[in-house]
């Protein structure tokens, strides 16, 4: 397998470094450049061409969401790890406004170890997006959700079973919450998908941007181009497959 390279740019020297020594360990992946400031981070990634930039959102002199933009310009084929410790909507919607492919958004305070950022890293490199689950939950709360635009042409269940699919539920998750059989699951999203007007057999992504659409039409994230489904698993950080 290919060796990922790995550029990290965070402005406090011990996370910096200490990523630096646990990355390093792992097999097949390298760490080639370290940057304390965004200005730096943005001529790094120019010259080197990592695989991977994982960057701290509060960098100084010019900040991770500008930077990752920046580096997308320079270095397209480069997946992007945002590390936060803010859990603020704004910054998520910011970091995917223009596009998801190969970008992860994680919460510094809810990694518990290295395995958790190096599935990250994977995921990124093979062009997925990744979530924080915290901020799934924080952006598909209950809270203040209101009908508009195509999810008006939802059945109740049909919203529910969209619902859970944006808070990254497996078709096996949604059918034991809502007491269903998977097989009723798999028909509701396919209504869901023809109602949305996202074909479940030829658009790749369909399931990705009824999630989309959800959060779109509920005001919780109101970005565009964001593709992402739902992985199953117990991993703690969701992962959506671009």
């Amino acid at each position: 397998m290919q060796t990922i390279s790995i550029l990290i740019a965070d402005d406090h020297e011990l996370t910096r470094e200490s990523l630096a020594l646990l990355l390093g360990r792992e097999p097949g992946i390298e760490v080639v450049g370290l940057a304390a400031d965004g200005r730096t981070a943005i001529s790094m990634a120019k010259s080197l061409q990592p695989t991977v930039a994982i960057l701290d959102v509060g960098l100084p002199m010019i900040n991770g969401i500008q930077v990752a933009r920046q580096i997308r310009v320079d270095s397209p084929r480069t997946g992007l790890v945002m590390l936060s410790a803010h859990d603020r909507g704004e910054y998520l919607k910011e970091f995917m406004r223009d596009d998801s492919a190969g970008k992860a958004f994680l919460l510094k305070a809810t990694l518990r170890n290295t395995r958790d950022i190096v599935r990250s890293i994977e995921d990124v490199t093979a062009g997925r997006t990744v979530l924080d689950p915290m901020m799934v939950s924080k952006l598909t709360s209950d809270e203040g959700i209101r009908l508009s635009g195509a999810l008006k042409t939802l059945s109740p269940r049909e919203l529910q079973v969209l619902g859970l699919m944006a808070r990254a539920h497996s078709n096996r998750a949604i059918a034991q919450a809502l007491f269903i059989q998977p097989r009723t699951v798999e028909h509701h999203i396919s209504s869901v998908l023809a109602k949305l007007g996202f074909n479940s057999d030829g658009e790749r992504h369909g399931r990705v941007f009824a999630i989309l659409t959800y959060l779109e039409s509920t005001g919780q994230l109101p970005v565009r181009e964001t593709n992402f489904e739902p992985a199953s698993g117990v991993n703690p950080i969701v992962q959506m497959v671009a």
